[in-house]
């Protein structure tokens, strides 16, 4: 079958043919239906001796004040399970004390950061982190619940299923908090702290002093630690709720370095088909690599894997790295290589109340040492992927159009990532015709005069074929041939046949 422009009356006649079909190049087949057939731990712990664990993240969020803003913590925000990924010892309060430094893999100067908090209730936390697994790596997930009333925020439940949730919207005065008291009743109360009072810390690179509700800044471009090196943090004890006085000693963290460097990794490495290959000095802490990625749509979404820092090295699995945007093309990666070590204790005890919640007598203490190396890989551009590492312009190569080796065939052009022409338009077509258009063909097929109308009319190559054929069609007729273009052209092959249906 030849598909040509509608023949709308015997009146206007049609001049040229719009495709040809494989099977009636050589005026083959005889019917449309013929035409159209297509084909981490060191083990137990001593109260009141440290000990290293495997944390699961920063409690600072971003701890390394990574100017680029690359996540280097654990970006899906895991807070109900123990940090040091030992188990749970029963019902405690928890304070967390943070040290890290962050440097660009090309080089220069360290960034500090340091952090505490303290919780009464480390059981009553927020809830879990929400992930998804794959190639052995932890997608952080977004919440949809696609619209929520203005009361409400979209969350995960504890089963990490999105729901709208009540957001506390209680008018509190200066002093006071908003709280729910009861379930889907809010209301306000003081505002309570809960700390350890002022920290001094000793032995540390940089003089280091904090007091509640810790707020850190420096100006030197120093690490608040030495690798390997002693130190030892004070706290005078809450003047309030909180812990009671105590000193503690800690161990800093060997600092990570990337061998080779990030940086120095090349193109197809880094935005090729493969794994991406990482590499560092090893040591014994425990290894975390964060990788954000952008996708060419401006998509983004982040992935994190553990290594094992002795080994040295980890191929971080290219599957992860796309699932974190759906499988698409990246445009942009940032990665960070973190070290930590956690130094442990369970022999702290707590003081005061607070109003609603609960004050553990048992206080736990974990001082976490964090180095993280950093760089930020800038891709293809907009509308571009890498294919055959380098990058190409999808939406027009004909060799990729809409992807790597999809080519389009013959003289057939590449526009707006579809091929278009001759080829792309039959081949199209012929998929229509089993497929969207199938209605449309079975009508013709199916009435005696609209399956001899296109016998005769489809081979015609002169006027006078044309005016042959339609000597006694009727409109009906025309109606039922015309159908099949109409789907073709201005619906299933638009972009296929763009330029080829008028």
């Amino acid at each position: 079958m030849n598909y040509k422009h509608p023949v709308l009356s015997p009146a206007a006649l049609v001049a040229a043919c719009l495709l040809t079909l494989p099977a009636c190049k050589d005026g083959g087949s005889d019917s449309a239906t013929d035409a159209g057939t297509g084909t981490g731990t060191d083990g137990g712990v001593t109260e009141g001796t440290p000990t290293t664990g495997s944390p699961t993240g920063s409690p600072t969020g971003d701890p390394t004040g990574d100017p680029t803003g690359d996540p280097t913590g654990d970006p899906t925000g895991d807070t109900t399970g123990d940090p040091t990924g030992e188990p749970m010892d029963g019902p405690h309060a928890l304070g967390t004390i943070f040290l890290g430094e962050s440097h660009p893999a090309a080089g220069g100067a360290t960034a500090p950061a340091v952090s505490a908090f303290f919780v009464p209730d480390f059981d009553s936390g927020a809830g879990g982190a929400c992930t998804e697994s794959v190639a052995g790596c932890q997608i952080a997930l977004i919440p949809d619940c696609g619209s929520c009333d203005v009361d409400q925020y979209c969350g995960f439940d504890a089963g990490c299923k999105a729901t709208c949730q009540p957001i506390c919207d209680a008018q509190c005065s200066d002093g006071e908090v908003c709280y729910f008291p009861s379930p889907g009743t809010s209301g306000c109360k003081k505002l309570e702290s809960f700390d350890a009072g002022a920290l001094t810390f000793l032995g540390t690179p940089i003089p280091i002093t904090l007091f509640p509700p810790y707020s850190f800044m420096s100006d030197d471009n120093a690490s608040p630690f030495a690798p390997g090196g002693k130190a030892t943090v004070q706290a005078s004890g809450a003047s309030n709720a909180g812990f009671e006085k105590f000193d503690r000693e800690f161990t800093g963290t060997d600092f990570v370095q990337t061998n080779p460097k990030l940086d120095s990794l090349g193109f197809a490495e880094v935005f090729g088909a493969g794994p991406l290959p990482i590499k560092w000095n090893a040591s014994n802490g425990e290894i975390t690599i964060t990788a954000t990625v952008t996708g060419v749509d401006f998509t983004s979404g982040s992935v994190t894997c553990k290594a094992d820092d002795a080994a040295g090295s980890f191929d971080f699995p290219r599957e992860a790295l796309k699932a974190a945007i759906d499988g698409g093309d990246i445009s942009a990666l940032s990665v960070s290589v973190q070290r930590q070590r956690v130094d442990i204790y369970k022999d702290l005890t707590t003081k005061g109340e607070l109003t609603g919640v609960t004050v553990q007598p048992v206080g736990h203490l974990h001082i976490i040492t964090s180095s993280t190396e950093y760089h930020a890989f800038q891709g293809c551009d907009p509308g571009e992927a890498v294919c055959n590492d380098k990058c190409v312009d999808v939406q027009s190569d004909a060799s990729n159009c809409g992807g790597c080796d999809k080519a389009c065939g013959g003289d057939d052009s590449c526009n707006s990532g579809t091929c278009n022409g001759p080829m792309a338009c039959d081949e199209c077509a012929k998929d229509a015709m089993t497929g969207d258009c199938k209605g449309a063909e079975d009508d013709c097929a199916q009435d005696p005069e609209c399956t001899k109308f296109e016998k005769c009319y489809n081979p015609c190559q002169t006027q006078a074929c044309v005016d042959m054929c339609l000597e006694g069609v009727t409109q009906d007729t025309l109606d039922l041939y015309n159908a099949q273009v109409f789907c073709i052209c201005e619906d299933a092959c638009v972009d296929e046949c763009a330029g080829l249906c008028n």
